[in-house]
């Protein structure tokens, strides 16, 4: 049995999807007394044509103008995104706060919509993991650095 964190789990699955179109299943389990963070389904959005694998899709309009590809380069800089503007090193709940702070920056309103596309990730889980954030103290430490980050 091996034993992962959230990020080495999010990179195996990213690399498995890059690798296959085919379905995969996970299981997730801890010794008793242990808490698992809430584990959502991982959409890879891709497009198809004709039985070829094309590109994944572009960002979100709402994420194309240069302020929005000027904020989400200072985070692919910081390591927070890869070059495809996804998450990386970074837990659920941050990259929740992360969405939260571009949005507030950027004035997007339909922030879970937005970032939900984006990253691939149901609305409604985003916005819980926004809640379940605001309630753990390390976030305080997470949205200090991304206002260094953003500026």
């Amino acid at each position: 049995m091996r034993y992962f964190d959230e990020t080495m789990l999010m990179a195996l699955i990213r690399e498995s999807l890059a690798n296959t179109n085919k379905p995969m299943i996970i299981n997730v389990s801890a010794s008793v007394g242990q808490y698992i963070a809430h584990v959502d389904h991982f959409y890879q959005y891709r497009h198809f044509v004709e039985g070829e694998e094309m590109v994944d899709t572009m960002p979100p309009e709402a994420l194309q103008s240069p302020e929005a590809r000027e904020a989400l380069a200072k985070l692919t800089e910081a390591k927070m995104l890869d070059g495809e503007y996804q998450p990386t090193g970074i837990s659920l709940a941050e990259q929740a706060l992360l969405a939260r702070a571009v949005s507030e920056r950027l004035k997007i309103k339909d922030v879970w919509q937005v970032f939900g596309k984006l990253w691939n990730i149901p609305s409604e889980s985003l916005r819980a993991y926004y809640n379940r954030a605001l309630e753990q103290r390390k976030s305080l430490d997470f949205q200090d650095r991304l206002k260094e980050v953003l500026g």
